[in-house]
């Protein structure tokens, strides 16, 4: 659709009346003339209903009265798009571009369907191409430019556009927030800190910079810096509750729960109250110990969102902790339902129906977790103690090895390996074993005389901890 032409709000009345005409044309089966951009106008209001046929309709008419106009063949390529007819809106295109070769909306308009038919490197090409031919809105055919370099998964050429763009316009907040992203996707969180930084020098009150920045050094862990940027960002834009959400995190990690709680209470006098809000809220009294505060909360999130998953999760561990391991079991069931590939849901419901004596189900619940998140250890460690509890250290060492690919260079994944062959009487390969782990992290063998003690009273064990201890 050539962007030129579409409808601007302070004319809404215009557009009622176009559509209005046509339609009241089409029940008495008249002919009336429309110029082109009250065809345009028509067009867009069927596609903005999704009925892509009626808008096809509106345009074999407009062509008979038009015949040849540029800006219908532009309305027809946005049609066939919608239409899901991407080849055949490229051959519009083709054939505007020979009219009008230096036209920068064709290559906009290809780059779009290129997109959608996941060409990203055709639709890369276009973006550049338009670069070069147009003389206005550049720094968001930067923008787009950058969305197709991430789908190509070449984050350095997408922040690099994602620059050029903010030179043209410092003030588009779009292109800051999914430079943000970029960097997150590539962990280059320290690059991120440094130009947010300058950026925010040449540009002080640039608020969703100072959000950008707290997020960033959040990421490397300096939460006094982060708070303060975000507090920068708070006292530019008051309202900003994104930010308040960044710096309560930051309290809650650091262990400031009664200050991250008062954060989040900010948000409410804002946005009023929240299922998100509460379930934090929550959160934080549930690791103050101030479990019937946490109940009230989570239960306050659920009122609000029956299906809000995090409650359930937060509500089940609650009543874990506190020994009311039925009623746990049903909230975590209750969660693992409403979102079966939430990793947390299954690994709290695989403890509770372990310790709730369930145990075959308890395993399939662990085996649901090692397949939604093998990068979860804990899933691991956790499913093979069961195993070992159960069934012997023998079952447990093998589902620890299914873990094998993700954690073997762990230390805990090896000092409890270590652990089970122990257990096994395997001592060689126990040996073995340990010599690795304690090269690798000797700090970290207390885990292994805390899961088996017993390894403490075995003078080949013994003799290695001394061998390797740092001096």
């Amino acid at each position: 659709m050539n962007e030129g032409h579409l409808p601007h709000p302070e004319r809404n009345d215009e557009f009622h009346d176009c559509v209005e005409r046509y339609e009241s044309m089409r029940e008495q089966n008249a002919t009336l003339f429309f110029d082109v951009e009250e065809f345009e106008i028509i067009v867009e209001h069927y596609l903005e209903q999704s009925d892509a046929r009626r808008a096809r309709e509106v345009l074999d008419y407009a062509h008979k009265q038009h015949p040849g106009s540029l800006d219908l063949m532009f309305c027809e390529a946005h049609v066939l798009m919608n239409l899901g007819k991407l080849n055949r809106a490229l051959e519009v295109l083709d054939a505007i571009g020979k009219l009008e070769p230096f036209n920068e909306d064709v290559h906009l308009h290809k780059a779009g369907i290129y997109s959608q038919l996941r060409n990203h490197r055709r639709s890369v090409e276009h973006y550049k191409r338009a670069l070069t031919l147009a003389e206005e809105g550049l720094d968001d055919i930067h923008l787009d430019l950058a969305f197709e370099y991430e789908n190509l998964e070449a984050y350095d050429l997408a922040i690099a556009s994602l620059k050029s763009a903010l030179e043209i316009n410092p003030e588009n907040e779009a292109v800051l927030y999914e430079l943000a992203y970029c960097y997150d996707l590539s962990d280059a969180h320290q690059m991120a800190v440094s130009f947010f930084r300058q950026f925010t020098n040449e540009h002080p009150y640039s608020f969703v910079s100072w959000y950008n920045l707290g997020n960033a050094l959040a990421r490397l862990e300096r939460f006094d810096e982060s708070i303060e940027a975000l507090d920068l960002c708070l006292a530019i834009e008051e309202r900003f509750t994104s930010a308040y959400f960044s710096k309560a995190r930051n309290l809650l990690v650091q262990g400031n729960f009664q200050e991250a709680i008062d954060c989040y209470q900010e948000t409410i006098n804002f946005d009023g109250a929240q299922a998100i809000t509460f379930s934090y809220i929550g959160e934080c009294y549930e690791k103050m110990e101030r479990y019937e505060q946490a109940l009230i909360h989570y239960d306050q999130a659920l009122a609000l969102d029956p299906n809000w998953v995090d409650a359930w999760i937060g509500r089940g561990v609650v009543k874990d902790v506190q020994g009311k391991l039925p009623e746990a079991v049903r909230d975590l069931e209750n969660a693992v339902k409403l979102a079966p590939e939430h990793g947390d849901g299954w690994f709290y419901l695989a403890n509770a129906l372990g310790r709730s004596g369930k145990y075959e189900e308890a395993f399939a619940a662990y085996a649901k977790l090692n397949t939604l998140e093998p990068e979860n250890i804990d899933g691991w460690l956790d499913h093979s103690d069961l195993l070992l509890q159960m069934k012997g250290p023998d079952v447990a060492a093998r589902k620890l090895r299914e873990g094998d690919q993700v954690h073997r260079l762990t230390s805990r994944y090896r000092y409890r390996m270590v652990s089970y062959l122990l257990r096994m009487g395997e001592m060689q390969q126990a040996l073995i074993q340990l010599e690795d782990a304690l090269m690798a992290d000797h700090a970290a063998h207390d885990q292994l005389l805390e899961h088996y003690p017993e390894a403490a009273q075995l003078p080949q064990v013994i003799h290695l901890l001394e061998l390797y201890r740092r001096p």
